[in-house]
Parts: C-alpha cells; structure tokens; sequence
C-alpha cells in the first residue's frame, strides 16, 4: 500500500481551501450559491472543510468552474486549468460588468426568441433564435443567421456569436457573424416584474452586404429556457417567418 494515503478529514480541508480559492471571483457567495443551485448552508459546510458534495453535485461544481474531481485530491496550483475566457478581463477591468454583476436573474441561460420590428412598421418583423450559456467568466451568446438574410451561406457562415454583459439593469448583447458581415447590439432591460420572461430595447444592425449599413429597429427577447417544445415552436415560427405570406384584412 502507498504510505501517502491521506484520511477523510484531509480531503475534505483540501477540498475546502480549493473551493475557497474558486469562490473569490465572486463578491457574493449568496449568488454563487443560486447559480450554482446549492443551498448557502451547506455551501459553507464544503468551504469550511466540513462535508463532501454528492457525486453529482461534484459534477455541478466541477463544470461550473472547469476545474475537474483533483480538487478533491491536490492544491489548485498543481492542476492544469483551462485558461480563463478573454474577455473576461475587459469586461471587469472596463465596462465593469464581471461574472457577478450580470446574474441570473437579469440575464437567465438558455434559447431566447428575438423578434426586431422596423421603427416604422414598413417591413415584416425579423425573428432568429440564440442561445445564452452563462459561465464563471462571462455570458457567451450563439446563434445562426436567418437565410434570407444570407442566401447561399453556410450554416458555418451564417453562424453568430457574441457576449453580454450589463450597465446596472440594462443588457447590451453584442453578437457578429464571421468576418463581421452582420453585426448587431441588443440593448435591452427586462419587464418590471422579476419573473418578467420578456426583454425590450433597441436593436443596432450592422451590415457589409446591404446599402443601409447601419439601421436601428425595437427589439423583443423571450427567454424559452431549455425547453424543448416552446424552442421547436418558436423555431417553426421563425422559418415561415423568412417568407412572410401576405394576410388578407378586413
């Protein structure tokens, strides 16, 4: 048998300082706490050296803070980590808005379905679906090009992806597909009511392919989460979207 075998209780101190380690990025341990969906109480109890985390919790942690299981095992120097998102640096340094200001309840994860309207109501409506994955560093943003927009583009081409970040309650979202031929940034607020799944602002487009190179139009985000009917829906939607059929009034 090895002779560096090491009990419970030294496992746990090292799990402990190295969750500690992790958790100053975050000026408040209450949100680390909600996004990471632990409860405060026993939060401390993993800080303090004093308890494990659930295989499956574990896991949670792990992903949450790209770190693997050796936290449970060595100091967090002697682990190789990925290295940290660039822009978080410039996020916090200087639009300050790092991983603690833009939270959870401000800017959930998941599919958004965004919907930008003409100023003037001349034109249809332009709707895409995006996706938010929050991460210890930042928010990223992913998405894809309607067609029409790009007839003949690849999906890779049509592809966009992006960053958020906040200025107190307002959201700005800047998102370009490759080689910046279409740009935008979303400014938006959500609705009043905290569980609000709505956001409202103004959308700035930016286009090398067309004549109007920049135009501003209202924006709408409805945050659809993870779920796999209302995204398919709103997917669905979008589509016919991009060949709007005249409709008959009166």
């Amino acid at each position: 048998m090895t002779e560096d075998i090491r009990n419970p209780d030294e496992l746990r101190k090292m799990f402990g300082a190295n969750l500690r380690r992790l958790a100053r990025q975050y000026t408040s341990i209450s949100e680390l706490c909600r996004q990471l969906g632990i409860n405060r109480t026993q939060f401390n109890r993993y800080l303090g050296g004093e308890s494990f985390p659930r295989p499956d919790v574990l896991d949670r942690i792990c992903r949450f803070f790209e770190v693997d299981a050796r936290i449970l095992l060595r100091p967090l120097d002697e682990i190789d980590r990925l290295p940290t998102h660039p822009a978080a640096s410039a996020l916090t340094d200087f639009l300050g808005s790092g991983p603690t200001t833009l939270t959870k309840s401000l800017f959930p994860a998941g599919f958004y379905y965004a919907t930008e309207t003409e100023l003037d109501d001349t034109r249809p409506s332009r709707h895409r679906l995006f996706h938010a994955r929050r991460l210890p560093q930042c928010t990223l943003v992913r998405g894809y090009e309607p067609r029409p927009g790009m007839p003949g583009a690849t999906p890779i081409d049509r592809e966009v992806q992006g960053i958020a970040a906040c200025a107190g309650r307002q959201i700005y979202i800047l998102m370009s597909s490759r080689a910046s031929q279409n740009s935008r940034i979303y400014l938006v607020t959500r609705g009043s009511d905290e569980n609000s799944d709505r956001w409202r602002g103004v959308a700035i487009c930016l286009s090398k392919t067309t004549a109007s190179a920049t135009t501003m139009r209202r924006i709408l985000l409805r945050h659809l989460g993870e779920n796999p009917s209302a995204i398919l829906a709103a997917a669905r939607t979008a589509r016919r979207s991009e060949h709007p059929v005249p409709q008959a009034v009166g």
